[in-house]
């Protein structure tokens, strides 16, 4: 069963590839109109992303925004809102890593800027973004995560510069994942759900590719396809999950739901398929 997301109007930051765009798509493919966000050096990839959206019979428009630029980023919701009214479904996916260094040497300025882009702006977006969605009695946030807000257990796989930046950005979405419980249970009762999501290990996206051919030899159990975390995040957007910190596949194992590509109509799976079944690696 499908449902309409018509009179929704949802912000996907970090949308100009990848997870973020593949929310879009599948997003706009259920009706919502759709803004996409990422900063100004990726604005070829956000008109991409428009023109698939609107190639494929959907409503979406694009704005730059560095969301490292708290002045920027105040901005933001307000500016998006004039495209197509308020938002009432937000997705935090923009993230970054600042610096490929171990904890014990990552200096004050690459903790400030890590922060700052994966805890500090999605919890100022979704401050900007609460009182339209209080107004109207409904509301859907959706913060992506990562397994590496767990610290893994060794031995570590991969090589060592990226283990040790992935400490810190691990600890950027742990705190993400706090403040979204704490606010899942301010919001109780209130129709706005608060929900945090993950990939499994490994979506493959363009910007994955790399590692994922690695690891489909000694790992294919790590991969997904995209369209598992867009299965995921619209199965949150239509349902009521307020509080759950979840990765993709376990969320449609948990709902039973098909996988489906980012038309929302070809049937593509179930939540445990893997990656090769629906791209060439």
């Amino acid at each position: 069963m499908t449902h309409t997301l018509e009179s929704h109007v949802a912000l996907i930051t970090g949308a100009s590839r990848g997870i973020g765009r593949a929310i879009a798509q599948r997003l706009a493919a259920h009706g919502a109109a759709v803004v996409v966000s990422a900063s100004p050096r990726s604005v070829t990839g956000l008109s991409e992303t428009v023109a698939l959206i609107e190639q494929a019979g959907g409503r979406a428009a694009f704005i730059e925004s560095d969301l490292s630029n708290e002045t920027e980023r105040a901005a933001l919701i307000a500016r998006a809102a004039e495209k197509f009214g308020a938002i009432d479904i937000l997705i935090n996916n923009a993230a970054g890593i600042s610096a490929y260094a171990p904890p014990s040497k990552m200096d004050l300025s690459a903790r400030r800027s890590m922060f700052e882009l994966n805890f500090q702006a999605p919890v100022d977006l979704i401050q900007q973004v609460l009182p339209a969605m209080k107004e109207r009695g409904w509301g859907r946030i959706i913060n992506i995560s990562s397994e590496m807000a767990q610290q893994p257990r060794p031995p570590f796989e991969g090589p060592a510069k990226m283990i040790h930046a992935l400490a810190l950005y691990g600890a950027s979405k742990a705190a993400l994942e706090r403040t979204s419980l704490g606010l899942a249970a301010e919001l109780a009762d209130s129709r706005i759900d608060v929900s945090v999501l993950s990939p499994y290990k490994i979506a493959v996206t363009e910007g994955a590719l790399a590692i994922a051919k690695q690891m489909q030899t000694s790992h294919p159990e790590w991969l997904e396809p995209v369209e598992m975390m867009a299965e995921a995040a619209y199965q949150l957007v239509i349902g009521s999950h307020n509080g759950l910190i979840t990765h993709s596949r376990e969320l449609l194992r948990s709902l039973n739901a098909k996988l489906h590509a980012l038309d929302g109509k070809t049937v593509l799976g179930d939540g445990s398929t893997p990656a090769s079944a629906v791209i060439q690696l």
